[in-house]
């Protein structure tokens, strides 16, 4: 199963920003444009902001075909050499119907986005398109006091040098949020905590290699309810999935049930390996009955138990850093992932 790489980016090319979920842009244009001047001074990429970027939360929320014509503009445009994100949401898959399948299919281009964009993500995979899992323009692009050199250096070989190459923890990390409201955060730095490095759980002496599937694990359980934009289960044989939960911060239940469900329709089995990103465990000053510590394991457990339940001895890297917290490696949903247990490395190739 052949996949497409999207050609790499170089200083001076255009790329589009679009809204294809929801519109903070709208609300809180300083984070917005904090953002985009990263990308203009730290990457050297020509800005193109499409009709929907900056449209309210409301207009977003009607129009979702106007969302999707942007993202088949975008990629139909032969100038636009790449597509970012503004941030994530809720509904993005109610764009999904009013995406043009041919024009995306013949024009493969850098996606890079999070979140809900898991609902994108998904449709490319469909596609055979490699797209990059991380990097929003108001979250990474926009980091108070600054954008975070792992999280830099990741995007820059993602999308200017591909493949990535061998990744490492990071040596702290952060689930902390500043007040997008309060414009004096766009020079504060958030709250940093130490890092746990990886966790190997069912760790086996071999070299596992596989293509990467995967996205927010909210998302990815709407789709195994709807049914509509999963791949054909064969299509999933011997890939590596990778999941990480958002600010909603589900329940320890939650993320069991989501793997339990992975199990009992056959698609657990089908997986080399799992990644698992840091759980975002606190939101906007709030956190979960239990605590941010007994939260992180408690989920961690979840997935433990839920292998253990239905006998399952797939390999599972725990505090990882992608997905809602920070720093972030970029993942390449539909790239290729080489695991060696026995050195405990990790490189995108």
């Amino acid at each position: 199963m052949e996949f497409q790489q999207p050609s790499p980016l170089k200083p001076g090319d255009k790329v589009a920003i679009v809204s294809p979920s929801s519109g903070m842009p709208f609300l809180f244009p300083w984070v917005y444009e904090q953002g985009l001047n990263r990308v203009r001074e730290i990457f050297k990429l020509q800005i193109v902001e499409f009709p929907t970027a900056k449209q309210s939360p409301e207009y977003l929320s009607k129009h979702p075909k106007a969302r999707a014509d942007d993202i088949n503009a975008a990629f139909a445009d032969p100038s636009i050499k790449g597509i970012i994100a503004t941030v994530g949401g809720n509904d993005q898959i109610r764009i999904l119907p009013y995406l043009d399948r041919d024009v995306i299919s013949a024009n493969p281009k850098v996606f890079m986005g999070y979140s809900d964009n898991t609902n994108l993500h998904l449709f490319l995979w469909n596609l055979r398109i490699i797209s990059y899992y991380g990097g929003a323009i108001m979250t990474q692009f926009a980091m108070g006091g600054g954008m975070q050199e792992y999280t830099v250096d990741s995007i820059r070989k993602a999308i200017f040098n591909p493949p990535i190459g061998q990744i490492t923890a990071a040596s702290e990390y952060s689930d902390a949020d500043l007040d997008w409201a309060d414009r004096e955060n766009l020079d504060r730095k958030r709250p940093m905590y130490p890092s746990q490095g990886w966790h190997w759980h069912n760790k086996q002496d071999n070299l596992i290699e596989g293509r990467l599937w995967g996205g927010c694990l909210e998302v990815l359980d709407l789709h195994l309810s709807t049914k509509r934009y999963l791949p054909a289960p064969e299509q999933l044989d011997g890939t590596i999935l990778f999941i990480e939960t958002s600010e909603e911060m589900p329940s320890e239940g939650f993320v069991y049930r989501f793997i339990t469900a992975l199990a009992e329709i056959g698609l657990l089995k089908r997986f080399k390996a799992i990644l698992m990103g840091y759980p975002k465990a606190q939101f906007c000053d709030k956190q979960p009955p239990e605590g941010r510590e007994a939260y992180i394991s408690n989920q961690q457990n979840a997935i433990k138990n839920a292998l253990k339940d239905y006998e399952s001895n797939v390999p599972v890297i725990f505090n990882m850093n992608f997905g809602h917290t920070d720093p972030q490696i970029i993942i390449p949903c539909g790239g290729n992932v080489s695991i060696n247990y026995k050195n405990e490395t990790i490189k995108f190739c």
